[in-house]
């Protein structure tokens, strides 16, 4: 689910060409799930699997319905150890940094009205009036905390998830790899549905999403 939430970043840096600063249009779609296991396996063995490959989709499905809450707090316990303190501070993790739109003295520059109001037609109906505010004003007054906060509010409020599927699902041990499907609808864009693999491993006796967070995170 990391990587799922790395597509609203990815979509997000798409839309901050807002005030004439550059940003990337990549979109990334990830989360994956199940295969069955042997037929030739024992009866125990085909149990413990297949009860493997259902947490493995509930992990994909809890981990959207949190981001659709915006609780950080839980997709951070749905994360393996090795990436969990990034997940702790989704502010820096998967928001696009600030300088997307430019140094201090250029956003110093924007009317944060005329920005308010770019940002609510790039990203959509959905995003109240506040949020974009918010957003604005911390550009223009290059509070990146602020920012970070209200820009974390913004992607939820702009973007659905939706678990299509999840297959494909490879146990080895106490790792595992599957394909996740899931389509992401952001703004008034038209919604777009890939499929990518996801890691996973199993840690205290609970599965968790493993994907490395964005390079320079």
């Amino acid at each position: 689910m990391v990587r799922v939430i790395h597509i609203v970043a990815a979509a997000t840096a798409v839309a901050l060409t807002l005030s004439g600063c550059g940003g990337s249009d990549t979109s990334d779609t990830a989360d994956s799930s199940a295969s069955s296991a042997s037929s030739s396996a024992p009866a125990s063995t085909t149990v413990a699997a297949a009860g493997d490959e259902q947490q493995i989709r509930d992990l994909v499905q809890a981990q959207a319905d949190a981001f659709s809450e915006g609780d950080w707090d839980a997709l951070a316990e749905m994360t393996c150890a090795q990436y969990r303190e990034q997940m702790s501070d989704p502010g820096t993790t998967l928001v696009p940094p600030i300088t997307e739109f430019g140094t201090k003295e250029q956003a110093a520059t924007v009317d944060p009205v005329t920005l308010s109001g770019q940002l609510r037609q790039e990203f959509g109906s959905n995003v109240s009036q506040e949020t974009a505010d918010r957003v604005a004003q911390a550009i223009v007054s290059y509070d990146e905390p602020a920012y970070q906060a209200a820009m974390l509010d913004l992607m939820v409020e702009s973007s659905t998830m939706t678990v299509d599927n999840v297959e494909n699902i490879v146990i080895t041990g106490d790792t595992a790899t599957a394909d996740v499907t899931m389509t992401q609808a952001m703004g008034d864009r038209t919604p777009e549905t890939k499929t990518e693999p996801t890691p996973y491993v199993r840690e205290d006796g609970v599965w968790l999403d493993c994907t490395p967070p964005p390079a320079g995170s």
